[in-house]
């Protein structure tokens, strides 16, 4: 992967200098936020047990557009491809992979864990309507894409980029526009929050700039990626609490088997919401669930969606805090 190849090139080309060549991507992550050398300097002696940030400046102006100012997907994208936040294809930013690119590196820095992009799970903000956000109000927050990698048990780290109900006092909540913001919970430090311009030609160039300034300083950092943790393995599947949205055509018996799908898959009800039904042939509910893993509620879903008044596709996001409902 990459970062091996560049250690390995380093390690080359630095056999043969007295002075040591420097690798420095400080601009890769989070634009103009120095996320990248706080990791290299300030956490070595400390251990992380979970980071987890809006990373992506377009999504968040999209995302912060349809819940402030009530825009559709369609007409939030067209606003951010106008301003310049989207690119001619704003695939890699709308299907969540710009931000699972930069969580993978953050994941190296901060847990010394290498994990091929593909294993690491990732949704965009794609299939979010203007329904999701109603709901999301009427729980008291609001919906944020957000690259998380956590521990999990001994040894063992997730990671995941999803849209995710947050509470409307969660920090990251208010962080609105196309600012970015990470957040870092360790041992030592507790929580360490950086917010800041994530996008943007001049955010990005004073970052390059600090690196070059660095550089003819004489700065230096022992390894570009932090150590890699031998014993640590990244495993695909992670427990949340979880939104669950349902299109349906109204019957009777619809919560009993709800009831039964969830239980055969393990997975206990925290609550439901529904909107008044305006359309019985396309309305439409959500399922809050207690902790539960991932795989649990995938299997739910896929259950759900092969029941005849279920209309389409069912849409499922992680709730980000645990205490979200205190």
């Amino acid at each position: 992967n990459a970062e091996r190849e560049i250690e390995s090139l380093l390690a080359a080309v630095n056999a043969e200098r007295d002075v040591p060549v420097e690798f420095r991507f400080e601009a890769a992550v989070c634009g103009g936020i120095p996320v990248i050398r706080s990791m290299q300097s300030d956490f070595p002696g400390d251990q992380v047990s979970m980071l987890s940030g809006i990373i992506n400046g377009c999504t968040n102006f999209m995302l912060t557009a349809m819940d402030r100012d009530g825009m559709s997907y369609e007409d939030a994208l067209a606003e951010a491809s106008r301003l310049g936040y989207a690119e001619a294809d704003p695939t890699l930013d709308v299907g969540g992979f710009d931000a699972r690119s930069k969580l993978r590196i953050l994941m190296r820095l901060a847990f010394g864990v290498e994990v091929d992009e593909e294993e690491i799970s990732c949704r965009g903000i794609t299939d979010l309507t203007k329904l999701d956000f109603e709901y999301a109000k009427m729980m008291g927050g609001t919906i944020k894409l957000i690259g998380v990698a956590t521990t999990v048990g001994e040894n063992k780290v997730a990671a995941y980029v999803s849209p995710c109900y947050v509470t409307g006092s969660d920090q990251l909540a208010s962080v609105n526009g196309a600012t970015n913001a990470v957040e870092v919970i360790s041992s030592n430090l507790v929580a360490s929050t950086y917010i800041g311009q994530g996008a943007g030609r001049f955010p990005t160039a004073n970052s390059v700039m600090n690196d070059i300034v660095a550089l003819a300083k004489g700065d230096t950092v022992a390894l570009p990626f932090n150590p890699l943790a031998k014993d640590t393995k990244f495993v695909n599947n992670y427990d949340s609490y979880f939104y669950i949205r349902i299109k349906y055509r109204d019957q009777v018996g619809i919560t009993r088997q709800c009831g039964e799908i969830c239980e055969k898959h393990g997975v206990s009800i925290h609550s439901i919401l529904q909107n008044p039904i305006t359309r019985r042939d396309d309305a439409a509910f959500v399922l809050i669930t207690e902790k539960v893993p991932l795989s649990s509620v995938m299997g739910v879903c896929a259950d759900l969606e092969g029941l005849d008044w279920c209309r389409g596709p069912t849409y499922y996001m992680p709730v980000l805090r645990e205490d979200w409902n205190e």
